[in-house]
């Protein structure tokens, strides 16, 4: 059987299959992602989520459960134990007022979040090598870090270095049979 496209994925993984997920959504990115978790650890829960998932299901939850939080990632929702969600919401970092970042300076974070490098971004943006260096060093001063990583780890915990919704993106809906097997 062939497919022309795939928009959803049902994964099971396991503590150190994280890399799973960071691999289909590296390779697929417009793919949905949900995380079917053999350990119901709140740390599971938050690797699938940091390594690209949409959502995460325990492995022991009804077909039907899957079938929902798969229906609700797809419409652009996630639906994740009240656990994991009150983890998340107190591990969240927020910014301080007054630390506004601008639109080309988010975009800076994300690339380097990617892994590009500082020479190539300087290519990118239309700077010299030490005008993007200046630039940044400039930019980690003010959100108060040391360097790229903590740059890097704080717009992370702010929020930033999600790409914003695009409302105008129609999503078109794969149906999954799901199969019992003994």
């Amino acid at each position: 059987m062939s497919y022309d496209r795939i928009d959803a994925a049902v994964v099971t993984v396991h503590t150190a299959d994280m890399h799973t997920i960071r691999e289909l959504v590296a390779d697929f990115p417009d793919l949905i992602v949900v995380a079917v978790l053999v350990s119901p650890s709140i740390a599971d829960f938050h690797g699938a989520l940091r390594a690209g998932a949409h959502a995460g299901v325990l492995w022991d939850s009804t077909p039907d459960d899957i079938v929902a939080v798969l229906r609700a990632a797809i419409a652009g929702q996630t639906l994740l134990p009240t656990p994991i969600v009150r983890s998340l919401a107190d591990s969240s970092v927020e910014r301080p007022e007054g630390r506004t970042l601008r639109d080309d300076e988010v975009r800076w974070l994300r690339a380097i979040a990617r892994g590009t490098s500082v020479v190539r971004l300087a290519r990118n943006e239309g700077y010299s090598q030490r005008e993007i260096f200046r630039r940044l060093a400039d930019l980690y001063a003010r959100m108060g870090v040391r360097n790229r990583h903590e740059a890097v780890a704080l717009a992370s915990r702010w929020g930033l270095l999600m790409p914003a919704p695009d409302s105008a993106a129609e999503h078109s809906t794969t149906v999954l049979r799901l199969h019992k097997t003994y």
